[in-house]
């Protein structure tokens, strides 16, 4: 299985969750990482744990404190970034966050903050990679999408359309990139225990926890080492589960009509359904 040792990785949403461990991951296997969020304090812990797990003497280690949504700040914080440590071999989009919740009681604003927090953010940090990459003629882009990102579920409205756009982008991205040799992956992720799913489910409605059942949320570790083994080994679509991948494959064999009756069916289980 190909490594990432000596190589160059760029992991936005790097200071927490499964963004962090993917930084850990690569930080063991010898590649100079750089870190990617918004906050500078946390960034800092989380650098701390990253390179401490360096295996080398010379292996690098960064961070970048940037808001990705904002196209005037990435651009040139990227390209300052890039001018230092040298285009990325990988750029990791693990940046992300999820509020759901009824439709008609959603403010408009959550609307937008989803489409910037998830998808905004990560065309921004793929834009202001590409140039380098394009003219290397190599790289490997990560994004990381959802379950709400191929199946419409119920009390995702706001955060299942940004995670759709994220898919669409990368679809789109690959066969464009395919000319360049530059390699694009994107994750389907299972629940995963991250502080952002604890803040997800304080506004998860009763209908949105039945259809989740009663399964556990993998550890971030886990979820993090399947996404990279499975992008080291050339994967486009990643699961992290095999309950991941059965639902993705059925979304895509079963009629919609069907789809929509099992999803309907398990949000009926819930007792504020009417």
């Amino acid at each position: 299985m190909p490594s990432w040792s000596r190589k160059l990785i760029f992991v936005t949403g790097g200071s927490s969750g499964i963004g962090l461990e993917i930084a850990r991951i690569a930080a063991r296997q010898g590649a100079d990482v750089w870190l990617v969020a918004r906050r500078r304090e946390v960034l800092a812990t989380a650098l701390e744990q990253v390179r401490v797990l360096a295996v080398r003497s010379d292996q690098r280690f960064g961070v970048l404190s940037v808001d990705l949504s904002k196209s005037e700040e990435t651009f040139p914080a990227l390209a300052r970034t890039i001018a230092q440590t040298g285009v990325p071999d990988v750029l990791v989009n693990a940046a992300g966050a999820a509020h759901p919740g009824y439709v008609e009681q959603l403010d408009p604003a959550i609307f937008r903050w989803m489409m910037d927090a998830n998808y905004f953010s990560t065309v921004h940090a793929v834009q202001a990679v590409l140039p380098g990459m394009i003219a290397r003629r190599s790289g490997h882009i990560i994004n990381i999408s959802s379950a709400a990102g191929f199946l419409g579920v119920f009390g995702y409205t706001a955060y299942g359309a940004s995670k759709f756009a994220v898919a669409g982008f990368s679809e789109a991205l690959r066969a464009e990139m395919k000319r360049y040799h530059i390699q694009v992956s994107i994750a389907y992720p299972s629940d995963t225990k991250t502080p952002q799913l604890d803040y997800e489910n304080q506004f998860k409605p009763p209908e949105t926890k039945a259809i989740s059942g009663n399964s556990a949320p993998l550890e971030a570790r886990q979820v993090a080492d399947a996404i990279v083994r499975q992008a080291q080994a050339g994967h486009y679509a990643i699961f992290t589960s095999f309950d991941m991948r059965l639902v993705y494959l059925l979304n895509k064999l079963l009629p919609k009509a069907l789809v929509f009756a099992i999803l309907d069916a398990m949000a009926g289980r819930s007792t504020h359904a009417t």
